[in-house]
C-alpha cells in the first residue's frame, strides 16, 4: 500500500526535475555575442576625419591583420571595430600634430560562418549575410529530422574563455517562450542536434 504513494511522489519529482531549465548564464553569453568580432575576409571601411591617407577600404587578411599607410599592420581579426579604430588612432597620433578621429565599420561581411550538425535535414556550414540565432540556424539547416532529440541540442563555442557547451532546450524556448536560450550565434559556433 505504501509503495503507490512513494512511486507517485517519485514520478512527480522526476517530472519536475526533467522540466527544470538548464542552469547557465545565458545573459553573459548574450552580452558577449552582442559585439561582432571581425574575421578574415571581412572588408573594413576605415574613415579618418580630415585625413585621406588613413581613410581606406581594406580586407582582413587570413592572418587577421590589415595594413594602413604610416600605421602599418594592425590586428583586426577577433576584435571589435571600436578596438580596431582606437588602435589605429593611437598609432597614427605619432605622425600628426592633431590626433586623428578614426571610425571603422564592417563594409562587407565574409567571415561569419556557423555550423549545424546532427539530426537536421541539411547539416553543414551556413554563411548567412548577418548574425543569426539558434532557431534561425536550425531553420536554415532544414529543421529537425524525425530522429532528433531537440531538447538535448547544444551550442559548442570556442573563444577567449575556452571551449564550452551551451545547452539549448527546444521545448523551453518554443513551448514555454523562454527566449534566453535562443542566443545569437557567434562566428564558428557549432550547433549540435543529437
Amino acid at each position: 500500500m505504501r509503495a503507490r504513494p512513494l512511486l507517485a511522489a517519485l514520478a512527480l519529482c522526476l517530472a519536475a526535475c526533467a522540466a527544470a531549465p538548464p542552469r547557465y548564464d545565458f545573459e553573459a553569453e548574450r552580452r558577449a555575442s552582442s559585439l561582432y568580432a571581425v574575421g578574415a575576409g571581412d572588408v573594413l571601411q576605415v574613415r579618418a576625419w580630415k585625413n585621406e591617407a588613413l581613410s581606406q577600404r581594406v580586407v582582413v587578411r587570413p592572418d587577421g591583420f590589415i595594413t594602413l599607410p604610416l600605421v602599418g599592420e594592425v590586428q583586426a581579426g577577433g576584435r571589435g571595430v571600436q578596438q580596431i579604430g582606437a588602435e589605429i588612432a593611437s598609432r597614427a597620433a605619432a605622425f600628426y600634430t592633431e590626433a586623428p578621429v578614426v571610425a571603422v565599420e564592417v563594409a562587407e561581411l565574409h567571415s561569419y560562418r556557423v555550423y549545424v550538425l546532427g539530426e537536421v535535414a541539411r547539416p553543414g556550414e551556413l554563411s548567412p549575410r548577418g548574425p543569426i540565432n539558434v532557431l534561425q540556424a536550425i531553420a536554415l539547416a532544414g529543421g529537425f529530422t524525425r530522429f532528433a532529440a531537440p531538447d538535448d541540442t547544444v551550442i559548442v563555442r570556442r573563444d577567449g574563455q575556452g571551449e564550452r557547451r551551451i545547452p539549448f532546450v527546444y521545448r523551453q524556448v518554443v513551448d514555454k517562450g523562454d527566449l534566453r536560450e535562443n542566443l545569437p550565434l557567434r562566428s564558428e559556433d557549432v550547433v549540435v542536434v543529437p
